[in-house]
Order: structure tokens, then C-alpha cells, then sequence
């Protein structure tokens, strides 16, 4: 069972010693006094649940052994209880977790003497011979990556980062194109995702203590773009382009692009698309038939011909000068009469 096994039974031992001093003694007085000196539900299920997670250990059930820990800890946790979920988390090969776990047991290590101390001092040196340190590099930054269904926790050096300790869950995007995955050995699932991308799925194997590199890269999705007209079988172009007869389903990159859905006589529907990546738009072009200008119809222009001449000759006699007589003749006396007065 080794040491902190023998440490475990041990701690058993004085926590059921501390029972009987708490319940045992004298007879209350009266049952005020007996509720006083009673264990609280709580300590007493936290108690119990950890009896239980030991005797399940001396029969290597450690994975019962470890639920069993775990729920003593919610209820009343203690250094003792953590390092025997440590011990539960390497027995099961869970060498990260057991390592942040005894991290955490020897930042305060009240209620630890020194020989369990030393022991997860020492476990901690082994658990960093054994761990897999990936090297990811993610491209996009921002996508969001689990290992085998579980997001990564923030681990205490810089950049890097732990799988399989979280819960089982989606996580944030990272934000980093580099960073330091540890892992357990064994084989492992990576899965990155981001909106726009396709997933990138990778599975591989890890010895104890290697250093692997890992290059994720999400190719980005193009739009796919439905088009219907009402009526049907328009001419669909996109930047110009014939893409087809409507109703037509087509994919493009990400951007922005002329769309033009055309008709015998009707009139040609126009609009802008602004695309981004993996989007899906469906649009329904409704053609309106077409009127044809005034201006285009023969009759206008030839009624129009007619106007402007017309007009011309209206302008010209209004604006003509009225006919002058020619100048008459003086004679030789020179003498001109001017009639004036005259009335009819």
C-alpha cells in the first residue's frame, strides 16, 4: 500500500480517535448539552464519507476511493484529504492532477507532518518525469481547444496550461498562437473550434515524459449562399458573373460581392451582399415586370416632333418683326405727306 497509504490508515485512525473524544465521556445532562456536544450533520456525513473512501482504497477501488475523498472534501476538507486524492489520482494514472493537487496541499500544509510532507514533495518530482509537455501552436489565436472533451485550466508557469483536470465542458478561446500543454501519457483527442472555421480534430499517443509540438490550424468556411426569383429561372451573377439559373445554391469566400438576378421583362434586381465566413444566407429575389419609359415608346417621339415643330412656328411669328413699307419717294420739292388720324 506504501507509505502514504500506511499515512491514510493512520489519519483514519486519529479521526475516529477525535470522534470518540466528541461523542464519547459522560453523559449530557440534559439534551441542550447533548446537541452542544454532538458532531454536526455535516461533519459527521464529511467523517463517514471519508472512512468509506479509505476502504475502498484497501481494496484498490480507486476510483470509488477518489469520489469518496472528494466528497469529503466538499463537506469538510482538509490537507489529509487532498493528499489522499492525490494518492487516488496517481493511482488511476491522473499524474497532472495529482501534481496540481499537491501543489496546492503544500502552499499550507496544516495538519501534514514532515514525513508527508516529503512524500508529496517527492511525488511531485515524479509526476514531472512522467507528464507529456505538447507545444501548440494555434492558428486562429482565438479558437477554442479541449483534450478529450475537456477544457484546459491555467496552469502555474506562464503559457502553460493543463488537460484533463477540468471538468468535462467547451472552455474559452486561449487567445495565445503559442502555448504549453500538459498531459498525461496515453492517447488524447485534441479539438479546436471557432465560429467561421472548420474544426480541427487530432488524435495522438504520448510516452511518459515526452516533449511533442502540435500545429492546429482552422481553414476558414466559405459563405454558402442560396438564391431563389419569383418568377423562376432568372439569371443569377454575382460581380458580373453567371453563376446559374435560379433557384441555385453556390458557396464564396468571405467578403463583399454585386448580385444581379435578371429577367425577360422584368426588371433586374440588384443588391449587395456582405459575406462572412461559414455564414448561410437565403434570399428570395421578387422581380417586378418591367415598364418601359415614356422615352423609349415611338409614338413619344413622334408626337414630340411634332410639338417641337409646331413650337417653332409659334416662336417664329411671334417673335418676327411686322413688315415695314419701303420708303417712299420725296420728288424733287421734297415733299412727304404722313397720314395721321386715320379712322376706319
Amino acid at each position: 500500500m506504501g507509505r502514504l497509504g500506511h499515512s491514510l490508515v493512520r489519519f483514519v485512525w486519529l479521526a475516529l480517535l477525535a470522534g470518540a473524544l466528541v461523542i464519547g465521556g459522560a453523559p449530557p445532562r440534559d439534551a441542550a448539552a447533548q446537541t452542544t456536544a454532538a458532531p454536526d450533520d455535516v461533519t459527521a456525513r464529511g467523517r463517514a464519507a471519508y472512512v468509506h473512501g479509505v476502504q475502498l482504497t484497501h481494496d484498490q477501488q480507486w476510483g470509488d476511493a477518489l469520489a469518496a475523498f472528494q466528497e469529503a472534501a466538499t463537506l469538510r476538507d482538509h490537507p489529509q484529504v487532498e493528499v489522499n486524492i492525490a494518492y487516488c489520482q496517481r493511482a488511476l494514472g491522473r499524474y497532472v492532477a495529482a501534481r496540481k493537487t499537491l501543489l496546492a496541499v503544500l502552499v499550507q500544509p496544516t495538519g501534514l507532518d514532515a514525513t508527508q510532507i516529503a512524500e508529496s514533495r517527492n511525488y511531485i518530482t515524479e509526476f514531472d518525469k512522467l507528464i507529456v509537455r505538447v507545444g501548440v501552436q494555434m492558428d486562429p489565436p482565438n479558437a477554442t481547444l479541449a483534450v478529450d472533451g475537456r477544457p484546459l485550466i491555467e496552469g502555474e508557469a506562464k503559457d502553460t496550461y493543463l488537460g484533463n483536470v477540468a471538468p468535462a465542458g467547451v472552455g474559452a478561446p486561449l487567445g495565445k498562437p503559442a502555448f504549453t500543454v500538459l498531459l498525461d501519457p496515453g492517447a488524447h483527442l485534441f479539438r479546436a473550434v471557432r465560429e467561421g472555421h472548420e474544426d480541427a480534430l487530432v488524435s495522438r499517443s504520448y510516452h511518459a515524459g515526452e516533449s511533442a509540438s502540435l500545429d492546429l490550424h482552422l481553414d476558414v468556411l466559405p459563405a454558402s449562399v442560396a438564391i431563389r426569383s419569383e418568377p423562376g429561372a432568372a439569371i443569377v451573377r454575382v460581380d458580373s458573373r453567371e453563376v446559374g439559373l435560379a433557384p441555385i445554391e453556390f458557396q464564396r469566400p468571405a467578403g463583399q460581392y454585386k448580385l444581379e438576378v435578371q429577367l425577360d421583362n422584368f426588371e433586374t434586381y440588384k443588391a449587395a451582399l456582405d459575406l462572412s465566413a461559414g455564414q448561410h444566407a437565403d434570399m428570395t429575389a421578387r422581380l417586378n415586370p418591367y415598364k418601359e419609359p415614356l422615352t423609349k415608346k415611338w409614338w413619344f417621339w413622334t408626337g414630340a416632333a411634332v410639338v417641337v415643330a409646331g413650337g417653332a412656328v409659334l416662336t417664329y411669328f411671334v417673335t418676327r418683326s411686322p413688315p415695314q413699307p419701303p420708303a417712299y419717294d420725296s420728288g424733287s420739292a421734297n415733299w412727304l405727306v404722313h397720314a395721321q388720324g386715320l379712322r376706319f
